[in-house]
């Protein structure tokens, strides 16, 4: 967007390309975040590539004349006609418009001087949405969140903060002021790097904290975590605070580190757990499926459902499978394993 404006204020035609055909421009610009089956060639010359997809997620800074310019939000227009557009959709898009889009750092570590070029104070703004890799990582800027947001969006309606990538959270103490920030829903990403204690249930429920903030907070349960420890204590650590935050009527999507498990069955069971805390928060806004849920399904009960019903992924869980999964962690961690059959939340409905 930024680069859009900068080739306009040169006089340049500028159009929004949603299909690889540089041959038909002097110049194409591929800019993508997320690495997938990327449109690389060597056949072209004119093509400038850029974005997280091809810097391996540390921000290469551009020049500063493109830097610190306002970000051209029109470059959208031309697509809007194009996309299949339901209601939460057009919503979605609308809410991105209307933002004023900023990075806070360039180097990920310090607030730029210059961040305050990039926007414009309008009493039509809704909402900041910051494009940083991290912005947790940024020094001061939840700090600058809470003292700035008021002065920069005229709009009380609109003063809401979203961002592009996850903040990264570390500490629960984090993860409760960031989540108290008046948010944009879906453009509100955090990620929480540990795993929730079961004070944090009674201290998110105290600041009443809604279940939207919390459904876009995904947390690593795996990060920063020791193996061993984890295989005896984290990971009962995990199963009973997932239940806890369903007695609550609260839910958190889960998530860890593929390379983490040294034994593939842990990880075999650590998928069954998030996919049990899933098909949790599917519901999440029903109370009385909590009403009916919390104090009566339990993890066994819900394995033994996709073992006979198509319910997780389409298929239906070899029987098999899930019982040689259960012997082993009766043999590895039988806390857990009891767990499994008894534990349905701290508060029964």
């Amino acid at each position: 967007m930024k680069l859009s404006t900068y080739y306009r204020n040169k006089r340049e035609l500028v159009t929004l390309s949603t299909d690889f055909k540089p041959q038909m421009y002097s110049n194409f610009i591929v800019r993508q975040d997320y690495p997938s089956r990327s449109p690389y060639s060597t056949v072209y010359t004119n093509i400038e590539y850029g974005g997280r997809a091809f810097d391996g997620g540390t921000y290469q800074p551009l020049p500063d004349e493109i830097e610190f310019i306002r970000p051209n939000i029109d470059l959208y227009n031309k697509i809007e006609s194009q996309l299949s557009m339901t209601t939460k959709i057009k919503s979605q898009f609308s809410v991105m418009r209307r933002a004023e889009h900023l990075r806070l750092s360039t180097d990920g570590q310090n607030i730029s001087p210059q961040w305050e070029k990039q926007i414009r104070k309008s009493s039509n703004t809704y909402g900041l949405i910051f494009h940083d890799y991290d912005l947790g990582a940024v020094n001061g800027s939840l700090e600058f969140i809470q003292d700035n947001l008021q002065d920069l969006i005229q709009n009380v309606g609109g003063q809401r903060v979203g961002m592009k990538f996850p903040a990264q959270l570390n500490t629960e103490e984090q993860l409760l002021q960031w989540l108290a920030l008046p948010n944009l829903g879906e453009y509100f990403f955090l990620q929480y790097n540990n795993i929730l204690t079961l004070n944090y249930v009674a201290k998110l429920k105290e600041l009443n904290h809604g279940s939207s903030a919390s459904q876009q907070t995904v947390i690593n349960v795996t990060k920063n975590q020791d193996y061993e420890q984890f295989k005896t204590n984290g990971i009962i650590q995990v199963f009973k605070t997932m239940l806890d935050l369903r007695s609550e009527q609260l839910y958190f999507p889960l998530i860890y580190d593929k390379d983490f498990f040294i034994d593939k069955r842990w990880e075999d069971i650590m998928e069954l757990i998030c996919a049990f805390n899933n098909h949790i928060g599917t519901k999440i806004n029903n109370k009385d499926y909590y009403k009916r849920i919390a104090p009566y399904e339990t993890f066994y009960d819900y394995i033994r459902r996709i073992t006979k019903e198509q319910i997780l992924y389409g298929s239906i869980y070899p029987k098999q499978k899930a019982r040689e999964l259960f012997q082993f962690v009766r043999e590895q961690n039988y806390e857990l394993f009891y767990l499994f059959y008894e534990y349905t939340g701290e508060k029964q409905l």
